[in-house]
């Protein structure tokens, strides 16, 4: 009960504030009820559409994501052991990160398929999250730790499982739970501004009829939402029961 009752109290507190700011206002147009908008998303839970949506935009998302973490780290190991190679990558990363999402979405519509845009936007802000977290954890290992593996002639993965992983799994989950999130967002973003067909961003782009109520859009961003909500807690959720069976 201490766990669940906060969240719980504090998740109707702002669904009161959102009600009563939708009576205030008055106007379903500008801010739906939450009635409305939960009917909405009950209404769209029964529907091959909703899953069809979600589906296509999980597979941009993943083949963003997994390519982000796998470049990030490729780059993310001689960055933290090399000085040299890390002056040479750290601007392109940090021009990447400094730069807002809608204009990588721009320049690379002229180069991309809309199939193709949204898993690509993903992979350039996944990238540099996982490459800085994981290159800044690789700099915080103790060597006197990785000594000691040596002296007791650990083999790779038994290093990999005793040291380099409880050691580096503070900075995954971080890199990881940042990167996912923003690159959900920024898929989903991608796939509003080019329309891409079937996706969960098509989707709220279609809800937003003029001549309609926006119910059906902010149950559509609720989905959005919720999934976002769900990687966390799976990132968590992993990480957590990965550094207890190490340590049991």
């Amino acid at each position: 009960m201490k766990t669940v009752l906060p969240p719980v109290l504090s998740l109707a507190f702002w669904i009161g504030v959102w009600a009563f700011a939708a009576w205030r206002i008055g106007i379903p147009f500008v801010l739906p009820t939450p009635g409305s908008v939960f009917s909405d998303l009950f209404s769209l839970l029964g529907t091959s559409e909703l899953y069809r949506s979600i589906l296509r935009s999980l597979l941009s998302l993943a083949v963003g994501f997994v390519s982000g973490v796998a470049v990030g780290i490729l780059f993310a190991v001689p960055s933290a052991l090399s000085k040299i190679f890390n002056s040479l990558v750290s601007p392109i990363f940090t021009v990447i990160r400094a730069t807002p999402v809608a204009s990588f979405i721009i320049l690379a519509w002229v180069f991309l398929d809309n199939d193709v845009l949204p898993a690509f936007i993903c992979f350039l802000m996944t990238v540099p999250i996982i490459w800085s977290s994981l290159s800044e954890g690789i700099k915080a290992l103790d060597p006197a730790l990785f000594e000691v593996t040596r002296v007791y002639r650990f083999g790779f993965f038994k290093t990999v499982r005793l040291y380099l992983f409880p050691m580096l799994s503070p900075f995954l989950s971080s890199g990881l739970s940042t990167s996912l999130g923003l690159g959900w967002k920024a898929t989903v973003a991608t796939e509003i501004l080019v329309r891409s067909p079937g996706s969960i961003g098509y989707r709220i782009w279609d809800a937003r009829d003029w001549n309609n109520n926006t119910s059906n859009l902010f149950a559509w961003t609720l989905v959005v939402i919720f999934i976002s909500i769900l990687f966390d807690g799976l990132i968590v959720l992993l990480f957590k029961r990965k550094t207890g069976k190490e340590k049991a």
